[in-house]
């Protein structure tokens, strides 16, 4: 599932992504895109505190992040 919330203000894209996680089934990986330049420590600090696992960062184009977090 890919949810590209570029433009939205964090921590907006946290809050969404949770959202679209607590429906998916464990194992399940959200992609998620998001243009807030503090998404990337959000994401990483988030993903630590609830067990979930960020299998992959990106930064595809200028203040353009790229998240792949796996549901537990």
């Amino acid at each position: 599932m890919t949810l590209d919330i570029r433009g939205v203000t964090c921590p907006g894209p946290i809050l969404e992504a949770k959202k679209l996680l607590d429906g998916m089934r464990p194992g399940e990986v959200l992609h998620l895109i998001s243009s807030c330049p503090g998404t990337p420590a959000d994401v990483r600090a988030w993903t630590r505190s609830t067990g979930l696992e960020l299998v992959a960062t990106r930064e595809t184009a200028r203040d353009v992040y790229e998240f792949f977090v796996r549901n537990r």
